[in-house]
């Protein structure tokens, strides 16, 4: 039977986080915690990829639903509201992180069944009344530059 003695790490998260960061930039690279360290910087490239592509799938969502029920009003200062926000949300990701602006532009694709279904079950409408590819850009929307049927709703200083 072995025993491992818990590191820094598993005990004490915040330590471990202020002691690996005083040891980097002391250059002291001995005793470094690198299976850690390293599972930990691969964890944040994940997360920021994962908050960018949630932020899409909500806009692209929220889109189409200002799209196919226009006339419902009782929700839609928010749902312009939330993508008005998903937008700013999307250029600050961008804005922290510019290498983003590549994984954004290649995979929409993989994201777009998403945002396609759950507009789908939110609007109650099949999906096929939604387009089989994404009909916006994510760097149009950016750019403010959203579909001619929705201009009119987001005039945005």
């Amino acid at each position: 039977m072995t025993i491992t003695t818990p590191t820094l790490y598993d005990v004490d998260y915040a330590d471990w986080i202020a002691e690996t960061v005083a040891r980097l930039k002391a250059k002291d690279f001995t005793g470094l915690d690198l299976e850690n360290l390293i599972e930990e910087m691969e964890s944040l490239g994940r997360s920021e990829r994962h908050a960018l592509s949630s932020q899409w799938i909500r806009v692209v969502k929220h889109l189409f639903k200002l799209e196919a029920q226009p006339q419902t009003t009782d929700y839609h200062n928010s749902l312009v509201s939330s993508v008005v926000e998903g937008v700013r949300q999307i250029k600050r990701l961008l804005r922290d992180s510019p290498s983003l602006k590549g994984y954004i532009r290649a995979n929409p694709a993989d994201w777009y069944p998403d945002a396609r279904s759950e507009a789908s079950i939110e609007t109650r409408l099949p999906q096929a009344q939604f387009p089989e590819s994404c009909p916006y850009d994510v760097l149009d929307l950016i750019a403010g530059n959203y579909p001619e049927s929705l201009r009119y709703v987001f005039v945005i200083e």
